[in-house]
């Protein structure tokens, strides 16, 4: 259910005032036994450093994304004492470990082997716990064999860590694509790219996402795949000398966050979204079409199944790209979560991870 997101401004007042929190930076590169100890202090955190925050997405979409509109309009942010920007980047991290953004949402492969290049940004929260694999292949193709000689997509551009985790559910549902010859294309970073070559019979297979499949059923597309994994999808980073500096901001930036993501998963994910009436008035006074959403359903309405509303991320999460998506090991520097565990702690929740949901 991908829609456009405009860029806008988001604005708050007023700072609350508390404990002070002390903070160290994590080492770049994220080695474990470099990194420098950080320590916050106990009780409420103490009014924000930075209050002007600029979130920097990857793409223009409404439901992935959708916490940070939904804290804005919800007052979550104003009630920090942050006016939060939103806007889009084609190299997140680089726009994060620049300045030109302060916090970044970019997919937890491409972060790992920023970190690992000794770029200097923290992983400090997850986004989306888990990833949902839907793939389509042209009507009367039924097995891994009838792909054979042909074009397909696994991701839209080549050296997408997305392709490897792609490849491997396809093998474990059956259609493992090193038992056959075809040709992988990269139509662009969009979805629907993707679709328009499949409908224009360009390619056999592809991946896709809810809002593709009108246009897929219409072509008499096949459903060949439909799975839903506890992977960590996208994670959420932010420069490492702004967090040293933005203690503060980070933990208030980061509970706002975690309150509008519970607002959009409520009562719990794999069910019906309770306030999906009032959300999808938000984004509709945001100038976004949500005609097609209101007479959904569907316990995925508002992609809150892909979300865990913790915002969870752990070592588990981090070894699992790396195993799923082929990276070569490093290891994960616990100390960059201890802005979220705080922010977990303020809300009376832990970093629990991900429950296991039945899907479709």
């Amino acid at each position: 259910m991908r829609r456009s997101i405009r860029r806008y401004g988001l604005t708050a007042a007023a700072a609350l005032a508390a404990f002070t929190l002390l903070a160290g930076c994590a080492a770049p590169g994220g080695d474990a036994a470099e990194a420098e100890p950080v320590t916050l202090g106990d009780g409420e955190p103490g009014p924000a450093e930075d209050t002007e925050i600029t979130v920097a997405i990857p793409f223009p979409d409404i439901t992935m994304y959708s916490m940070y509109v939904l804290a804005t309009d919800l007052g979550y942010y104003e009630e920090e004492g942050l006016t939060v920007e939103v806007i889009t980047a084609d190299n997140v991290t680089a726009a994060v470990a620049s300045g030109s953004a302060d916090i970044g949402v970019e997919s937890t492969g491409t972060v790992i082997e920023a970190i690992r290049g000794g770029v200097e940004v923290d992983l400090v929260g997850g986004h989306y716990c888990r990833q949902n694999f839907d793939f389509a292949a042209q009507k009367g193709i039924t097995k891994v064999e009838d792909l054979e000689g042909t074009s397909i997509v696994l991701a839209g551009t080549p050296g997408d860590p997305a392709e490897f985790q792609r490849k491997l559910v396809l093998k474990e549902e059956g259609w493992d694509l090193d038992t056959v010859q075809t040709e992988v294309v990269y139509p662009g970073p969009g979805s629907e790219s993707w679709t328009e070559f499949f409908v224009n019979d360009r390619i056999s297979m592809q991946p896709f996402y809810a809002d593709d499949l009108p246009a897929l059923e219409e072509h008499g597309a096949n459903v060949i795949v439909e799975s839903l994994r506890n992977w960590a999808n996208d994670v959420q980073v932010a420069g490492s000398g702004w967090v040293a500096e933005n203690p503060n901001t980070l933990v208030r930036f980061l509970r706002a966050t975690l309150k509008a993501t519970d607002y959009m998963t409520a009562p719990m994910p794999g069910e019906f979204p309770e306030n999906v009436d009032s959300v999808l008035d938000i984004y509709e006074a945001n100038d976004f079409d949500v005609a097609a959403l209101r007479d959904s359903e569907s316990p995925w309405v508002l992609d809150g199944h892909l979300a865990c509303s913790n915002l969870y991320f752990d070592t588990e999460a981090w070894d699992t790209t790396i195993e799923t998506q082929s990276l070569e090991p490093i290891e994960f520097d616990t100390a960059q979560l201890v802005y979220l565990e705080k922010a977990q702690e303020l809300l009376g929740i832990d970093n629990s991870g991900p429950e296991t949901l039945p899907y479709p």
